[in-house]
């Protein structure tokens, strides 16, 4: 019984790191019956993304985008997460399909955990057409290679609400304490944790499974190895990562 749950824990793990590290995925929707010529078709964009703190993909659209106008009409779709970037063989890499409704959100939390990763998207989202999206997940579809499909549904592909909701309370609080007292400890998450160079490192995001950074224009995610559920659990893993990497 132990290899099948430590194959489903990897399958779990593996997914939620691939789309937590992620900008970027490919939005697939139905097509707007409204489009005579393409009614009931399938229609593919690429779109950016950020992972919610339980792991739900968020999304800024305009309304006037071809996917928006078909998410208005029938909010079923599918996000493809692509882990292969490195594989001489894609085919051999893992990927993950996030099937779900998108749904417009006001949380102005979310709102601004997608604006931290996407600096650039704060020209236009005060625009009356562009609205942001949270994706109410039904399941995660898992390849990790060759005859290697997992289905996962929505109670094990994401976090339980226990888990995040202090951290989503605390997270405004530790990214700007952090940002603003603890640079060294960034840097050192980032030379020596993440083995990346760059001089300046900033927190942009953090969920109980690990943190993102930003070094220039390159995002790094650091994976945790155990999740923190707690604000002062979550405080403490980053005193713990910086004596770490220090001893590093």
């Amino acid at each position: 019984m132990a290899a099948p749950r430590a194959k489903k824990l990897y399958v779990i793990q593996t997914s939620r790191q691939i789309i937590r590290g992620a900008s970027k995925a490919f939005l697939n929707t139905l097509t707007n019956p409204a489009d005579v010529s393409f009614a009931g078709w399938p229609s593919s964009s690429m779109v950016t993304t950020v992972a919610a703190w339980d792991c739900s993909p968020v999304l800024m659209l305009s309304d006037i985008a071809y996917h928006a106008q078909n998410i208005q009409a029938d909010s079923r779709c599918a996000i493809l997460f692509d882990g292969t970037a490195g594989y001489t063989r894609p085919q051999e890499g893992p990927r993950i399909s996030v099937v779900g409704r998108l749904k417009k959100t006001n949380d102005k939390k979310l709102h601004a955990r997608f604006l931290n990763r996407h600096p650039g998207a704060r020209h236009y989202a005060s625009f009356s057409d562009f609205n942001f999206y949270k994706m109410s997940v039904e399941k995660f579809h898992f390849v990790g290679g060759f005859a290697r499909a997992v289905w996962l549904n929505k109670r094990k592909a994401l976090l339980a609400k226990a888990d995040w909701t202090d951290i989503a309370k605390s997270e405004p609080g530790i990214i700007e304490h952090m940002n603003a007292d603890h640079a060294d400890a960034l840097r050192l998450y980032g030379n020596k944790l993440l083995g990346k160079r760059g001089k300046h490192w900033r927190l942009i995001g953090i969920d109980p499974e690990g943190c993102d950074l930003i070094c220039g224009e390159n995002i790094h995610r650091l994976n945790f190895a155990t999740k923190c559920t707690s604000a002062a659990a979550y405080r403490k893993r980053l005193v713990d990562l910086a004596a770490h990497a220090r001893k590093a």
